[in-house]
């Protein structure tokens, strides 16, 4: 379950590092810097974190134990290569491995992920490939500290500052990875990005639906096969699920939709989306009957300090670790 860093438009990065901010610099961070100075006093914390890890003998680095809840049982599968010469190989895969221990950005210190990286890097490789491998998790790091300085974008730009973003962007690659490397880690970014350029311009011209449809294939046919099956990947499961839930809402079985998808997908698929329509009914279930129990605690006339307390504990009785952060993100909306 490899995870990448988000970026201003929906492409297929996902930046966890990004996504908490640069509050994933403390256990358990969630909440923003409150100010300038603060975002940089952390962030030369996760840079002088790397470079004691970095300065580390292989043999002396700790075990940081038990992969977080949300990665046991996960692996990233990517084997680091080196030539005839000790020499690591540039793998197009190869940063993703920083991003599966990323992903676990809200559960666990920068501290211990950084360690886990530095773990797996020693125990695939050594010597000159090690501080090949370490090197480019330090500019990595840089890299995506870097990026929290670029100007915010919003959740619908439009082509021209989404294109100014992608200057910016290339513009931060140029200064933290070489032409090769840039060609072999985003490559395949810069094609969507560019795709998505493409399309925000189109949409903001002044087209009927079919020229529309027909300009946009034409853009698709200009992607890469692998891209193009993942759009047309994307485009099938959006269908298919804007029609169960049709079904649904017409008041169809959970027998006919199963068949529905099976038709669509296969068996096997169907049912595993079947396990997870289950999954999401029994956690809305918990949700509402926790915020039931909480509405009636809030009603109770007990004191601010019992109240919070109750509330506290009725999470804790009700939800995992993992899942009481989450509750704690929704529970005003709740």
């Amino acid at each position: 379950m490899p995870i990448s860093f988000p970026r201003l438009a929906a492409t297929t990065c996902c930046l966890a590092l990004l996504a908490v901010g640069i509050g994933f610099f403390t256990p358990g961070g969630i909440n923003p810097p409150a100010s300038l100075t603060a975002t940089a006093e952390k962030a030369e914390q996760v840079r002088s974190i790397n470079r004691q890890l970095s300065q580390q003998p292989a043999a002396q680095l700790t075990t940081p134990g038990a992969l977080p809840p949300s990665l046991q049982g996960a692996s990233h599968g990517i084997r680091l290569q080196v030539d005839g010469n000790g020499k690591l190989l540039l793998d197009p895969q190869l940063l993703q491995l920083f991003d599966f221990y990323f992903n676990a950005i809200d559960e666990e210190p920068v501290a211990k992920i950084l360690l886990r990286i530095h773990n797996d890097l020693a125990s695939q490789v050594q010597g000159q490939a090690l501080a090949q491998a370490r090197d480019l998790l330090k500019r990595y790091l840089d890299y995506r500290l870097a990026m929290l300085d670029l100007p915010k974008g919003n959740s619908a730009p439009t082509a021209a500052a989404f294109g100014q973003h992608l200057q910016a962007m290339a513009q931060l690659r140029g200064q933290y990875f070489s032409a090769e490397e840039n060609q072999a880690f985003f490559s395949s970014d810069v094609s969507q990005d560019q795709f998505m350029l493409a399309q925000l311009s189109l949409n903001e011209r002044a087209l009927s639906p079919e020229e529309h449809r027909a300009q946009l294939a034409l853009l698709e046919a200009q992607l890469p096969p692998e891209q193009r099956a993942v759009r047309q990947q994307v485009s099938r499961d959006g269908e298919l699920y804007e029609t169960t839930e049709a079904m649904r809402q017409a008041g169809a079985s959970e027998d006919e939709i199963y068949q529905v998808r099976a038709n669509t997908l296969d068996p096997q698929a169907a049912s595993e989306l079947q396990k997870l329509d289950a999954q999401r009914r029994d956690w809305q279930a918990r949700l509402q009957a926790y915020a039931q129990a909480r509405n009636s605690l809030r009603q109770s006339g007990l004191s601010a300090t019992d109240q919070q307390s109750a509330i506290n504990n009725l999470q804790a009785a009700s939800f995992n670790e993992l899942e009481r952060k989450r509750v704690s993100a929704l529970d005003a909306e709740l």
